[in-house]
C-alpha cells in the first residue's frame, strides 16, 4: 500500500472514528440512566481499560516464575 492511500484510509477514518463516538456520546449523554450513574459508568469504563495490562503482567509473571522452577530442576 502506497504512502498517499495509507494516509488518505487513516485521515478518513480517524474522521468517522471520531463523528462515531462524538455521537454516540451525545446519544447516551441523554439517556437518564447514563446521567444517573455517570460516577459508576466512569470507574468501569477505567476498571475495564486496565485489566488487559494487569492480565498480561500476572501472566508474564507466572511464566518467569514457572521458567525459574523449571531452570532449578
Amino acid at each position: 500500500m502506497s504512502y498517499h492511500r495509507f494516509s488518505t484510509f487513516n485521515v478518513v477514518c480517524g474522521i468517522a472514528w471520531v463523528c462515531i463516538f462524538s455521537y454516540a456520546g451525545y446519544l447516551f449523554g441523554n439517556l437518564e440512566f447514563v446521567q444517573q450513574n455517570l460516577k459508576i459508568i466512569i470507574v468501569a469504563i477505567i476498571i475495564i481499560s486496565i485489566m488487559p495490562a494487569v492480565f498480561e503482567i500476572v501472566r508474564n509473571k507466572m511464566k518467569s516464575k514457572q521458567l525459574n522452577e523449571d531452570s532449578k530442576s
